[in-house]
């Protein structure tokens, strides 16, 4: 379920998509249980990521011939009430800049008690006639950078 900011980013800045991929942390924890950033430029980066013996029905709607795969995790939190914002995507030639912000949950909201490992995914277009990969640029919403550069498939750097 995309939230209210994620509908009017992909209204006003079409060039993400972004998708309902759930993971689960018991196939692929050590890829969860941390904040990280990937890029991934087809589908065997990802599976072979995430150590999957078998294909996500959502992986199938992404043509990696014509976007790239982002991924975000935010770690392993202790409650609910963890999400990742994502604030903007940008792209200036050889860079895509991506602003994200990592959100707790309140000290009187009340969340479930149990681990939780938030995430997100969104596809990213390639332009026409690229050679070789942007560089991806993370940044949290004060203007840190939190991962760069991302250049290959499913290369992983985070804080």
């Amino acid at each position: 379920m995309l939230s209210g900011l994620g509908n009017f980013l992909a209204r006003r800045n079409s060039m993400i998509r972004l998708l309902p991929l759930a993971l689960d942390i018991e196939c692929c924890p050590k890829a969860l249980k941390q904040q990280g950033f990937f890029v991934f430029e087809n589908k065997e980066h990802f599976m072979q990521t995430y150590g999957l013996s078998s294909e996500p029905e959502m992986l199938s709607a992404v043509d990696f011939d014509k976007s790239y795969l982002v991924g975000i995790h935010q770690g392993l939190c202790p409650t609910g009430g963890y999400r990742i914002h994502l604030q903007d995507v940008r792209r200036c030639k050889d860079i895509v800049e991506i602003i994200v912000d990592f959100q707790e949950p309140a000290p009187d909201d009340v969340v479930t008690l149990a681990m939780t490992t938030p995430t997100l995914f969104f596809t990213v277009p390639r332009l026409a006639g690229e050679h070789k990969p942007p560089v991806f640029r993370f940044r949290s919403a004060d203007g840190v950078v939190l991962a760069e550069p991302i250049p290959k498939s499913g290369n992983h750097e985070g804080v």
